[in-house]
Order: C-alpha cells, then sequence, then structure tokens
C-alpha cells in the first residue's frame, strides 16, 4: 500500500510538467492580446500565404453567419467548413467550468502555425477533482499553435455546444474533422514554410527577401468578423 501511494504521489507531481498544456487558460493578469484580423479572398492570393498547403481560418464572432466557424483551404480551394467553439472570453476563477486555476477563457485572433501535434492529449488545467489519475480532461487530435491553445476534438459531452463560444480558449473541432485535419498537418511536418507575423505580415531580410524555416504546411488564421 505504500508503494501504491508512492507511486501516485509521485505521478501527480510529474504530470503537471508531461500534461503542461491545456485548453487555452492563459493565466497572465493581462487579457491576452487580440490583433486586427480580415481574411478575405484575396488574402489567399498573398505569395507568401500561397506557399502553404492549408489555411485553416476559425472565425471567433459570437453573432451573424460565419459565426463560430472554420473553413478549411487546400492549395487555395476551399474543402471543408464547420462549426467550432471557441474561448468564451472571460477571465474565470479557480473551479469555475472545473478549471485549476484563475485564467482568462480567450481565444487570440491572429496568424499562426502549428507549433506541435498530440494525438492523445490531456489538460492539467480542467477537470474534476481526482483529473490528475487519468492525466486531464481529453483533448484528442490537438494541434497547438499558440502557447497552450490547440484545435482539437470537442471533448466528449460538450459536441453540443460547437457553434458557441463554449471553450477555455481552445477551437473545439468535430471529431471527424479533428481527425481528419490533424493528418493532413501532420504529414506536412517538416515543409519550408515562410516566417510572418502575428498580424500577418511576412518576414524579410535586409534585401527584402522572404525568410523560412521548417515546420507543418498549415497556416492558422484568427479572426472575429461579424458576417
Amino acid at each position: 500500500m505504500k508503494i501504491l501511494i508512492a507511486t501516485l504521489f509521485a505521478f501527480a507531481l510529474t504530470s503537471t510538467g508531461v500534461f503542461a498544456q491545456d485548453e487555452g487558460a492563459a493565466t497572465s493578469a493581462e487579457r491576452p492580446y487580440d490583433v486586427a484580423v480580415n481574411f478575405t479572398a484575396d488574402t489567399l492570393q498573398q505569395p507568401w500565404v500561397k506557399e502553404f498547403r492549408y489555411v485553416v481560418v476559425v472565425n471567433k464572432a459570437v453573432k451573424g453567419s460565419e459565426k463560430q466557424s472554420v473553413k478549411v483551404f487546400e492549395y487555395g480551394q476551399l474543402i471543408t467548413t464547420d462549426k467550432v467553439s471557441t474561448g468564451r472570453d472571460a477571465f474565470e476563477k479557480k473551479g469555475e467550468h472545473h478549471s485549476k486555476h484563475d485564467s482568462w477563457s480567450v481565444t487570440p485572433t491572429g496568424f499562426y502555425s502549428p507549433d506541435y501535434l498530440d494525438i492523445d492529449h490531456k489538460s492539467s488545467s480542467y477537470g474534476g477533482r481526482f483529473s490528475w489519475l487519468v492525466g486531464g480532461v481529453k483533448m484528442p487530435f490537438a494541434i497547438f499553435f499558440n502557447g497552450g491553445i490547440a484545435l482539437h476534438q470537442a471533448p466528449k459531452g460538450t459536441e453540443g455546444q460547437l457553434g458557441t463560444n463554449a471553450s477555455g480558449g481552445c477551437i473545439r473541432l468535430p471529431g471527424a474533422l479533428a481527425s481528419d485535419l490533424f493528418a493532413r498537418v501532420n504529414e506536412t511536418n517538416g515543409a519550408k514554410i515562410p516566417k510572418f507575423t502575428v498580424d500577418g505580415q511576412p518576414k524579410l531580410d535586409k534585401d527584402g527577401h522572404q525568410l523560412y524555416r521548417n515546420g507543418f504546411s498549415a497556416l492558422i488564421i484568427v479572426q472575429s468578423q461579424v458576417r
């Protein structure tokens, strides 16, 4: 029994490091910053944008015909549209929505590309009293692109909230879309991709040439536009 207790205690201590990322949950005192983003058809024609195989456009607006939606483009052609859930956009105290600490449930706007993927991610910041035993709330097919914020499958029991801003900051997707997008993006790992700023400007060298790095050939654009 003593060995079992010691093992569980050690797991509890280490799990916060292993599962450090969570569903959004920005813990800074200041609200996460939004930049001005207005995606249009012309955006897809920008030379540096055209170099990405996939462009994923999320609209986190809470009203309008395109509220809480995602569009996925491949080589400039629209292949998927669906409903999502983005952040509740509030400062929430520990315990609200089963959170483990005070945090902002905000999905910041901007231009991003994936940092890393985790097919079976679990959040250590949201869950019940004993969630540390299983690693936290399940976030399958997670595509992390902005710190602890990811595109991922809607946790079990939250599927009915898709189309509303109901998450802790991440972008929740329908299951079929989450798995398909994960596979598509994962396949592009190691691609040569343009560098850019969070407000959607290409990064250039002193001679005006595009700068590049290796990564996933997917551009993720988060906007808040009422259409």
